[in-house]
């Protein structure tokens, strides 16, 4: 498909986003990642004899650390819960013992659980104690006896939370729009930090062994490129620390409710008992090691000597960032859908993690060579930046092809691992979510087609960077709609999880 006209593309695309942030902003029926299956008392059910014990059973494994169960009787009081714990028949079954007498009536209970991608889900049903059933006791007094506070302690150590304060009905877990929109902007700094490494290596590393006349001025040009790639790179991990700040924030907010979001007790229990908070750890350490990385890189590449050891070292730094941006970019994995794959789900959170780099490797680099690298060739001369701006483009080509192609493979085993059949693309809010994700990805697909088939083969004018500028921010622009989409979809039931 040719476009005629980038001017009228760019027109469309601010509608489509405001479409995309009314659909992530209105409001929704909030569909469970993990879903209650069925119970021990049975919702709805009549019970003859008094239980010592309920039994969840969940669609997915629960976190005991995010998990909560309160069983609260017809006079309104809370009945003391023993420890929780798994089944010893499955990980997806929560016991606990009933700690104290029960009397004839109405049992609510509620419970709150999320499975290993830390989304939490909440809910609430019934049974019923009939009049004389057996082993039917008296209300508990006013003031419980040292045995029930001892069951109540208990309780509340395993699930490091008090289930008097309960969050229930807060209308925040991971599918709200402040939490999207903290998604989002995580990834696009994602983007950014990962497409910096590779622009350096892939793109400028491409070009250094033809630039070997310095008085063309190409190596000047390099020198410059990278030294503000690193300086884009570490601004996008600085915008990554912020964002881990407010995933950590809104993550407890929606676990503990807000008058527990902030005590330090709970969130550090969250951070080091979950495996969502191991998946936040390693992100923090890859934030630090790219924002050091990318920070000495940038001073080293301000000196514009080239003695061998001061190019070692810059070389080393940007070494440290590719690490770094590597290690931040497995989180996503670690906290989303792949974390909680009913099947190979090392393999699924590998290939997650395939998928952001490859991603961040093809839109990423793209968003870089544009604020870098054209910026940078604008500075010279019609012959200069011309060839530098074509040299660019042939470098990022092949990097583009490749990355794109993996993206491409991971995303359909994760669609494969998510959806299930083919029906369920229509059928789901997943599958529907994910068909809106590839058809604006299409439209990022068919602006690199435009490029390469029409733009690049007239690179060399200062009139055909101008077209490349334009038809790469339409590029970039698609890009940042396709994260939205998919910050919407991280928070989306998959279609398997309807169905387990």
């Amino acid at each position: 498909m040719r476009f005629h006209d980038a001017h009228r593309v760019r027109g469309v695309l601010p509608a489509l986003a405001l479409i995309l942030g009314l659909t992530a902003l209105s409001p929704r029926v909030v569909l469970a990642h993990g879903r209650l299956k069925s119970s021990t008392p049975a919702a709805g059910a009549h019970l003859g004899a008094v239980p010592r014990e309920l039994r969840l059973d969940f669609s997915e494994s629960a976190e005991l650390t995010f998990t909560m169960v309160r069983l609260v009787g017809p006079d309104g009081r809370a009945v003391s819960l023993g420890p929780l714990g798994y089944a010893a028949d499955s990980r997806r079954s929560i016991l606990t013992a009933v700690g104290s007498p029960m009397i004839a009536g109405t049992y609510t209970v509620t419970w709150q659980m999320a499975g290993d991608d830390g989304h939490p889900v909440r809910g609430t049903y019934d049974f019923v104690v009939a009049p004389g059933a057996a082993g039917i006791g008296v209300a508990p007094a006013a003031s419980s006896t040292g045995a029930e506070q001892g069951a109540a302690s208990a309780m509340r150590d395993s699930m490091h939370h008090d289930p008097a304060s309960m969050p229930e009905g807060n209308g925040f877990g991971s599918d709200s729009p402040v939490y999207v929109l903290i998604r989002w902007l995580q990834f696009i700094g994602l983007l950014i930090a990962i497409g910096a490494v590779s622009f350096r290596f892939f793109v400028l590393g491409a070009l250094r062994p033809a630039a070997t006349d310095a008085s063309s001025g190409v190596t000047q040009l390099i020198a410059v490129a990278e030294r503000r790639a690193a300086d884009l790179g570490r601004i996008a991990t600085g915008f990554l620390a912020i964002t881990l700040l407010l995933r950590l924030g809104a993550q407890s907010y929606a676990m503990h409710g807000a008058a527990d979001a902030f005590d330090m007790r709970l969130v550090m229990q969250m951070v080091q008992r979950t495996k969502w908070g191991w998946g936040w750890l390693v992100q923090l350490s890859g934030i630090a090691l790219a924002g050091a990385g990318y920070q000495r890189a940038r001073r080293t590449g301000m000196l514009e000597a080239s003695d061998p050891q001061e190019m070692r070292d810059r070389a080393f730094w940007w070494r440290v960032a590719a690490v770094g941006a590597a290690l931040a970019a497995i989180s996503p994995a670690l906290a989303g859908h792949a974390a909680s794959a009913p099947r190979f789900r090392a393999l699924v959170i590998m290939a997650d993690w395939v998928h952001v780099i490859a991603a961040s490797s093809w839109l990423g680099t793209l968003a870089v060579l544009l604020a870098a690298g054209l910026t940078t060739a604008s500075q010279r001369g019609e012959d200069v930046s011309g060839q530098f701006v074509r040299s660019l483009v042939n470098a990022f080509s092949p990097v583009a092809l490749v990355s794109a192609g993996l993206a491409a493979v991971t995303g359909i085993f994760a669609a494969w691992i998510h959806v299930g059949t083919i029906p369920n693309l229509w059928g789901t809010q997943y599958g529907i979510t994910l068909l809106v994700k590839l058809g604006i990805l299409a439209m990022a697909a068919m602006t690199g087609f435009y490029n390469w088939r029409y733009v690049q083969p007239q690179l060399g004018t200062n009139a055909a960077t101008a077209r490349l500028k334009q038809s790469a921010t339409v590029e970039v622009t698609v890009a940042l709609l396709v994260l939205l989409v998919t910050a919407i979809l991280v928070a989306s039931p998959t279609s398997m999880d309807m169905v387990m």
